[in-house]
């Protein structure tokens, strides 16, 4: 192993687990007190997340940030960046191109994660690839990176299509990968934090919520998207109680 390659994939590391343990750190506060007091919030589900389930957890995602933080530089090692559109000055392509790019980049995540994420539900590939997932089948923070080292390999592919067919920036990178952490981890949060409406507005209703992904994992089935609701409402994989799910969220607990 070169020593450069050794570093960038120390700098990754790093940078990857300082990310995930800050952002799912923060709102795991926020999910221990929701349960500490029952009132604020009420949750998705009434099944406890037991200690056990939180453990597992945090020891699978040692593998999991393992394999995103190396995946890239060794790809970079074996020549990945000759054929990247990466550009390191946001005045080539100016500020307009560079928002809409980490929206690119958000469909394009949101393509890949859609498509990968339903193989992977298939009959035979689903316990070498994403039954670790689905062992939390109540989701909390921690649950985010609770992935099989071939699953986490599979989603680090985004990443790659990103920058193979997308003129990017560093910045830009920065920013989508934090939007991409933080709502990761919403969407396993196991409370909803998006307005009573959210499901029935022109707009909301294209977008993905922390419910939509947690009945995929109390049922295994539908609500295979990770932005937004295109994918599923199009291809007819939309869990068809999502909306009385949504309506019933609760986002407080009822008086008494």
């Amino acid at each position: 192993m070169s020593d450069n390659l050794l570093r960038n994939m120390l700098f990754n590391l790093e940078r990857t687990t300082l990310y995930y343990v800050v952002i799912a750190g923060v709102f795991f506060l926020l999910w221990s007190w929701w349960r500490a007091r029952p009132g604020q919030r009420r949750p998705l589900q009434t099944k406890k997340v037991e200690a056990p389930q939180i453990r597992r957890e945090l020891l699978v995602s040692v593998g999991s940030v393992a394999v995103f933080s190396s995946f890239l530089p060794i790809l970079f090692l074996l020549g990945l960046g000759q054929y990247t559109h990466f550009y390191p000055r946001i005045a080539e392509y100016g500020w307009p191109y560079f928002f809409l790019s980490i929206l690119l980049a958000m469909i394009i995540q949101d393509t890949y994660f859609y498509w990968t994420h339903r193989l992977m539900h298939h009959r035979r590939l689903f316990r070498w690839f994403h039954r670790t997932h689905h062992r939390s089948t109540n989701t909390n923070p921690w649950s985010t990176y609770s992935l099989n080292p071939l699953e986490a390999i599979v989603d680090s592919g985004s990443g790659v299509l990103i920058l193979l067919i997308l003129p990017i920036t560093g910045w830009a990178l920065i920013i989508f990968t934090t939007i991409n952490t933080i709502y990761a981890v919403y969407t396993h949060l196991g409370y909803e934090l998006f307005p009573r409406s959210m499901s029935r507005h022109w707009l909301g209703r294209w977008i993905n919520t922390s419910t939509a992904h947690n009945l995929h994992h109390a049922k295994a089935r539908y609500n295979f998207s990770w932005y937004f609701l295109f994918w599923d409402r199009m291809m007819g994989t939309l869990s068809p109680d999502y909306d009385e799910h949504y309506r019933k969220a609760g986002f407080r607990a009822d008086p008494g």
